[in-house]
């Protein structure tokens, strides 16, 4: 549904945009097909390492989703001899929550031989202008511009991410749609958009003609899948040469009747209505049939994008649900320190019960020791004279031990003087 509103909108802006001349040897993907034979691309040459890009009917896979470490490129064989241009690449990049991988989208002096299956940190010494989307610094997708005009080796070179010239954020990973990088090159002003937005523009930036457009991409350990639809390049300012370009009205990448030129490129005026009696039949027919094949080619992609949407939504919502049943055991478990804090509570209550009544207890036995040694000291001195035995007692005592030892005494004389004496 995005894809058809997004395709809608596109043929409304190009059929009130000034008249653009469809370079079909310079596009590819236009007129619904990638390659008529499935096994190579008209006038492009493709590249890869260790194995090259696969070719479906309606994509280029630069990058398959596995295994990683990929190289890939696709590479015009024919120069662009314009000065004023615009090119559109319509790209999907997918993989996992993690994955890693940049894609370049060039303008350059003999890309396939300068460049090939390189990035911009392993590029050489090319000239001209390359456009790199890549995961930097984290940012979840970032669209930056680099110039060389041959001199610079941005393989060998310290800060390759130091010499973009304009950059802006943009998340084109696992958008379940292609996006679409517009590129507009003027007499007066280059500008790069994504997916209809201004991306960055500058007036100072004038590319030479004659150079090659080219589309190469890379995946990480953890690889991201870089799949191209189409190619499309459209001169504006010369006449159109009939065996090689086409005009561009109501669709980019249909052969429509002829264009007309608009005063005002920035505003959006109804195109004016020509009388189908001027229009001839087969070129009404050439041009209802186009219209139904662009129809059904954004049909058949709404399609198979729905399904890749409904495959990503599915797996989110199984990761969803597996989260909630983490989140469930996680409440569980806040449930139970939730009790736990209450057991913790209560005995942290009755500790606290059991100090204050301990220490009440404590304090009455130390204030009954401090009464009973406060009595001891008070009566302490009529114990002492209470215990000590009186003065009188001890005289009697020793008049009586005195009066003993001298009854004693006289009895011993006086029963010696009366014992009978003896003569020798």
């Amino acid at each position: 549904m995005v894809l058809i509103k997004s395709s809608l909108s596109s043929l409304a802006l190009v059929a009130c945009a000034q008249a653009r001349y469809l370079a079909s040897d310079l596009s590819f993907g236009h007129n619904g097909k990638i390659s008529p034979n499935l096994r190579a691309i008209p006038n492009f040459h493709l590249l890869g390492h260790p194995n090259p890009p696969e070719i479906l009917s309606n994509k280029v896979i630069l990058t398959p989703p596995a295994p990683g470490n990929q190289r890939g490129a696709i590479w015009g064989e024919k120069a662009l001899q314009s000065a004023e241009w615009t090119a559109d690449i319509d790209f999907r990049a997918s993989g996992p929550e993690h994955g890693d991988g940049n894609i370049q989208i060039w303008y350059v002096k003999d890309g396939q031989n300068t460049v090939g299956t390189s990035s911009i940190y392993t590029a050489g010494k090319f000239d001209g202008f390359v456009l790199t989307l890549d995961q930097y610094s984290g940012s979840g997708g970032m669209v930056r511009g680099f110039l060389n005009d041959g001199t610079h080796d941005y393989k060998s070179h310290h800060s390759v991410d130091s010499l973009a010239f304009g950059h802006c954020k943009f998340a084109f990973r696992n958008l379940g749609r292609s996006s679409r990088v517009h590129l507009r090159h003027g007499a007066t002003s280059f500008r790069v958009e994504v997916d209809g937005n201004l991306c960055f523009e500058s007036s100072k930036i004038q590319l030479p003609m004659g150079y090659n457009f080219g589309i190469s991409a890379a995946s990480a350990q953890n690889p991201d899948s870089f799949e191209v639809f189409e190619l499309v390049v459209a001169t504006e300012t010369h006449k159109p040469e009939h065996d090689s370009q086409h005009v561009i009205h109501d669709t980019p990448k249909e052969n429509t009747p002829p264009p007309v030129a608009q005063s005002n490129p920035g505003a959006y005026n109804d195109p004016p209505e020509i009388p189908a009696s001027e229009i001839p039949v087969d070129v009404q027919f050439a041009d209802l049939h186009n219209r139904l094949q662009a129809m059904m080619k954004h049909i058949v992609r709404s399609q198979a994008d729905a399904h890749d949407f409904q495959e990503m939504q599915t797996h989110k919502i199984t990761e969803l649900s597996n989260q909630v049943a983490l989140l469930s055991k996680a409440i569980e478990k806040f449930d139970y320190l939730q009790g736990m804090e209450k057991k913790i509570d209560h005995i942290s209550y009755d500790v606290k019960q059991t100090k204050s009544d301990l220490h009440d207890t404590l304090k009455l036995q130390v204030q009954g020791i401090k009464n009973v040694v406060e009595d001891h000291h008070d009566n302490l001195k009529e114990h002492v004279i209470s215990s000590i035995p009186s003065i009188f007692a001890y005289t009697i005592v020793v008049l009586g031990s005195q009066g003993v030892l001298i009854v004693a005494f006289l009895l011993y004389k006086r029963r010696k003087a009366n014992k009978p004496k003896k003569y020798l």
